[in-house]
């Protein structure tokens, strides 16, 4: 765990860096551009899955999974991603007025598959619980590239956002071929079964759905900032949202994706539905509340202690903003273990009626209060959506309890 720890905090520390150098060497609308970007392919990273996702890595995790399937999804990932990255790119490039070379549009296309594979393959690799090997690779994919262009800008060889992302790319494409031997390996003599992709698209639909609508809730606030406000106020705002975001992204990393197999084959030992106390109050739900709130004091300590004493040149993000966005990535440290129980316990019904709520609520909300309040709204639209998503999960989840009580009185 400790080991997982310090590479995924190297990881956070690269690519805050990396805003950090993106800010002082290419500026704020360079960063701005750079967050789209990111947004981009982590909602690309949901939707590319085709429905595939949560149950392929379910089964990885109770070793009911075979190699011919997992080739099959692969071969899936890489048709249905080529073809939405280049459809992505270009509707968007009709909406906004942001010039592009060539060259950067190529860049981004590949981001935008190649991020969705990469993070595919590592879940394999987590769901087959090599958790070293995986957080190995997670730090490829996340820190290294991130630390060779911050090198590179400091050194003067990396001179724009295109050279940024490349290595970027680069990186992905490393962790995708490393990624896929390690769970060939782990598949390796065991049986093919009778398992068939249709039925793993039909168990992993709904939280397919779900997740993709709960990332579109959660990272609409840029493109409604983009809209709205100057590239500048965006980044700006992702600069914020980058240094508080290290709270979801360690907790996720050392405790959800331990807990979460944990989860399924506790499901798979006793199949029974998990309860809302099952979801919300358990060990892990407490780990990652933990592992939020030290975080939460050194990212208080770094930038209101520590580069004061020190006296660097770093820009200091607004503490409110900061503050809000704090709470609010806690609270989605929480919202994975959650929903990795959903997945775990096959609660579709939950997972995709409560990320449907969410959406609809939270977009319309946010909306308004950046329109309003620019930036800072859009923070607090990031922990009203948060709260929707948990709160509707809750409540769904005990009337499917008290439902299910009536049925057996």
């Amino acid at each position: 765990m400790i080991f997982r720890l310090l590479l995924r905090g190297g990881s956070l520390g690269a690519k805050f860096l990396l805003v950090l150098a993106v800010t002082h060497y290419l500026g704020y609308e360079a960063l701005g551009f750079y967050g789209v970007v990111v947004a981009a392919s982590l909602i690309a990273s949901k939707f590319y899955s085709a429905g595939f996702s949560s149950e392929i890595n379910r089964l990885i995790s109770v070793g009911g999974s075979s190699r011919r399937v997992i080739d099959k999804v692969l071969w899936l990932y890489l048709a249905v991603g080529l073809v939405l990255s280049l459809a992505t790119v270009a509707v968007y490039s009709l909406f906004q007025s942001v010039p592009a070379t060539p060259a950067l549009i190529a860049c981004v296309t590949l981001v935008l598959l190649t991020e969705h594979l990469s993070f595919e393959i590592n879940a394999f690799v987590f769901s087959a619980q090599k958790a070293t090997l995986g957080a190995l690779l997670f730090f490829i994919k996340t820190g290294l590239w991130a630390l060779l262009a911050v090198a590179g800008l400091m050194l003067g060889q990396v001179a724009d956002i295109t050279s940024v992302l490349w290595l970027w790319v680069v990186a992905n494409v490393v962790v995708i071929v490393a990624g896929y031997a390690i769970v060939a390996k782990v598949h390796r003599g065991r049986e093919e079964g009778t398992l068939a992709a249709a039925t793993v698209w039909k168990a992993g639909l709904p939280f397919y759905l779900g997740t993709g609508l709960i990332a579109l809730s959660q990272y609409a606030e840029r493109f409604l900032i983009a809209d709205l406000e100057p590239y500048a106020n965006l980044g700006v705002y992702v600069y914020a949202w980058s240094a508080a975001n290290t709270l979801q992204a360690l907790s996720y990393a050392v405790v959800a994706v331990v807990g979460i197999p944990v989860l399924a084959k506790r499901f798979q030992a006793d199949g029974q539905p998990f309860t809302v106390r099952q979801l919300f109050v358990n060990k892990w739900v407490m780990r990652s509340l933990a592992v939020s709130a030290v975080v939460a004091v050194l990212i208080y300590l770094f930038f209101n202690v520590v580069l004061d004493f020190v006296g660097a040149p770093v820009p200091r993000p607004d503490n409110g903003i900061l503050g809000v966005l704090i709470v609010s990535f806690a609270l989605r440290g929480v919202g994975d273990i959650v929903w990795g129980g959903l997945i775990a316990s096959k609660n579709s019904r939950a997972s995709l009626a409560g990320a449907a709520i969410c959406l609809l609520v939270s977009v319309p909300v946010s909306y308004g209060l950046i329109k309003h309040y620019s930036i800072e709204g859009a923070a607090w639209g990031n922990v009203f959506a948060i709260v929707v998503q948990l709160g509707a999960i809750a409540l769904l989840t005990r009337a499917g309890q008290a439902k299910r009580a009536l049925a057996w009185g």
